[in-house]
């Protein structure tokens, strides 16, 4: 017999623990007395855990939902919220099991699909993840939270390319996108000058997210383009309290590019944004480590 939903039972017992032909809520919880004793032991031990575990955003919510449910149990978008509440705290039978209860309500309910295949990508499953995904972005093409979690399950299945493809859509979507976007389109481009490119674009539009400028730089070392780190290490401590660690920084940068005369003086202009703190913060244990090394690293640049 097929499997149904994304197998997580199944797996457990051989059998489709979570059935939305079986189970029926009951108060927040599913019946099975269809199943297998072996599979309804199992699930009982399951939800006895879950219950046991129970987060106060899962019992409030329950207490808010739960009644919903029951007064109107033909209400798929409840089971979806409901689905979605559970997933939120990686319970993920029972959010299975309202999503496939909301699924026999009304297949095409929007957001059903995406949290259908976050949920198989969260378990391990990303090619089924993909077909949840393709047919939520069938009834909403301009869904950009569906780009992004399909990209991951593109990543996963090894898809680089599919999944740059869906970060840029994702990306041309959203107005304000988070900084961790653009770090992720980055991981994606092979070539270091253009996932630097790929980060200046996410610069230009979101501001000089330290983040993101602190990866540019990586990526600028490792590709030797020197000067080009060293002008982004230059924005980097511009925007730093605490110059002197990227001052050091700067000198260690110069020192393997063997540019001494110049490492030297990165080292003495650290030291000497340490001697120009508080006492409070100069005379610090890391203060006091930080300024012994660039005393040591100094005398090993001259």
């Amino acid at each position: 017999m097929p499997r149904r939903g994304f197998g997580l039972a199944g797996t457990l017992c051989n059998v489709p623990l979570v059935r939305s032909s079986i189970l029926r809520p009951v108060s927040g919880c599913f019946d099975f007395a269809h199943l297998t004793p072996r599979c309804t032991a199992l699930a009982c031990a399951l939800m006895c855990v879950t219950v046991a575990r129970a987060h106060p955003e899962i019992e409030n919510g329950l207490a808010e939902l739960n009644p919903r449910i029951e007064a109107t149990p033909n209400d798929a978008a409840q089971y979806l919220d409901r689905g979605e509440l559970y997933a939120r705290h990686a319970d993920w039978i029972q959010a299975e099991a309202n999503y496939l209860r909301a699924a026999e309500l009304s297949p095409r309910l929007p957001g059903l699909d995406r949290a259908r295949g976050a949920l198989a990508l969260r378990i391990g499953n990303p090619r089924e993840a993909g077909g949840h995904f393709a047919r939520a972005l069938a009834l909403d093409p301009r869904d950009a939270e569906t780009f992004i979690l399909r990209n991951r399950a593109r990543v996963a299945l090894g898809d680089r390319a599919g999944a740059l493809a869906d970060l840029q859509h994702a990306l041309r979507l959203i107005e304000s996108p988070r900084p961790e976007l653009f770090l992720e389109r980055a991981a994606l481009i092979a070539a270091a000058r253009d996932a630097v490119r790929s980060l200046d674009d996410g610069i230009a539009r979101i501001g000089p997210v330290h983040t993101l400028q602190l990866r540019a730089f990586q990526l600028e070392e490792s590709a030797g383009l020197i000067d080009a780190a060293l002008a982004r290490l230059s924005v980097i401590a511009a925007q730093s309290e605490r110059k002197e660690i990227w001052l050091k920084r700067r000198g260690d940068v110069l020192m393997h590019a063997g540019r001494i005369a110049e490492a030297r003086a990165a080292y003495g202009a650290a030291l000497a944004a340490i001697n120009s703190l508080p006492a409070w913060l100069r005379e610090s244990p890391d203060s006091a480590t930080l300024a012994t090394e660039l005393a040591r690293l100094s005398g090993r640049a001259s």
